[in-house]
Order: structure tokens, then C-alpha cells, then sequence
């Protein structure tokens, strides 16, 4: 069974192009400028969360926009934006704040404690 696209080549292309956008915005308006990123301890649990969360609502939003239009190279850009803005979130979010190094281990989470 072949997946015939119901976009014409041009339209494909715009499409693709929008979906990138979204993602982009997606990832804009989730996750903290990387000025923010970059000056809180290295895996911060909120950024991780937050991190997590863009990702899955961009990943759902190609997967409907692709489903929808039946056309592979929505999926092949958005697919291909959201990989490169998560691996540079990743990375963001690994190096430490003061030394600019990347942190190879994961520290402890972060204790409770009673504000008194």
C-alpha cells in the first residue's frame, strides 16, 4: 500500500516549511531562552519538564500534520527541526552554569526541605 500525498509539489514544500515554523514556535514559547538555560544548574528538573513537554506536543502536532496531508516530507522537516531544537535544548540544559563545561553524570535530585 503506497501513501499518495494530497499536496502538489509546492504546496508541499510550504507545508513543510510551516510545520518546521510551528515547531520552532512550539519550542519558543515551552522552553526558557537559552540565556535561562544556560545560567540554571545543570539538569534542572523544570527545564527537563519542560524539555519533555515541547517535545511531545511538537512530535503530535507532525504526526497530525503529516497523517493529515499524507505527505512524508511534513514529517521529514518537522521530524529533522524538532530532533536539532531538542539535541541543542539537551545540550543547553547539560553544561554547568559557571564552568561552561558539560556535566557527564546526573546529579541528585533535589532534596525536599521544610521552610520555616
Amino acid at each position: 500500500m503506497s501513501i499518495k500525498s494530497i499536496l502538489t509539489p509546492t504546496a508541499s514544500v510550504g507545508t513543510s516549511i510551516a510545520v518546521a515554523a510551528l515547531v520552532y514556535t512550539i519550542h519558543q514559547k515551552m522552553v526558557p531562552d537559552n540565556a535561562t538555560v544556560l545560567a540554571t544548574d545543570a539538569y534542572d528538573s523544570n527545564l527537563e519538564s519542560a524539555r519533555k513537554q515541547a517535545a511531545y506536543t511538537s512530535v503530535g502536532v507532525i504526526a497530525a500534520i503529516t497523517l493529515l496531508t499524507k505527505d512524508v516530507n511534513v514529517l521529514v522537516l518537522g521530524g529533522f527541526t524538532e530532533v536539532a531544537l531538542d539535541l541543542w535544548t539537551r545540550y543547553c540544559i547539560a553544561r554547568h552554569p559557571a564552568t561552561g563545561q558539560i556535566v557527564t553524570q546526573t546529579p541528585q535530585a533535589p532534596t525536599l526541605q521544610a521552610v520555616i
